[in-house]
C-alpha cells in the first residue's frame, strides 16, 4: 500500500482507496496500460513480404500435418506429437496474423 496525496484537499490517502477519506473526492487511478491504439511508424509490408510470410506459415502448417500423420502411423512418442501439434498451431497463427496484417495495412 502506498500513500498518495488527494488532489482536492492534499490529505495522504491510500492508493487503493476509491475516494478521499477527508473530503470524499474521487481519486484518479494511474494506469500504466495504454488504452488508445498507437499507429506504427513502420512502413507497410510489400506484396512480396506478405507472400513470403504466408508461404512460410502455410509450409510450417503442412509440415506439422505431415509429421502428425507420420507420428500417428508409427506410434511415435509424446514429444513427436507435441512438436507436430506445435507446428500446426504456429503455422495457423502465423498465417492468420499475416492475413490480418495485410488487410489492415491497406487502409
Amino acid at each position: 500500500m502506498a500513500l498518495i496525496a488527494c488532489s482536492e484537499c492534499g490529505r495522504a490517502v491510500s492508493n487503493k482507496a476509491e475516494a478521499c477519506v477527508g473530503c470524499g473526492a474521487p481519486l484518479r487511478t494511474m494506469s500504466s496500460i495504454e488504452l488508445v491504439a498507437k499507429h506504427s511508424n513502420a512502413p507497410p509490408l510489400t506484396r512480396d513480404q506478405i507472400k513470403r510470410r504466408a508461404l512460410q506459415s502455410l509450409s510450417m502448417f503442412a509440415l506439422g500435418v505431415v509429421s502428425a500423420g507420420f507420428v500417428d502411423h508409427r506410434h511415435g512418442g509424446q514429444l513427436a506429437s507435441f512438436v507436430a501439434a506445435l507446428l500446426i498451431i504456429i503455422g495457423l497463427c502465423g498465417f492468420l496474423t499475416t492475413f490480418v496484417h495485410a488487410v489492415f495495412s491497406r487502409r
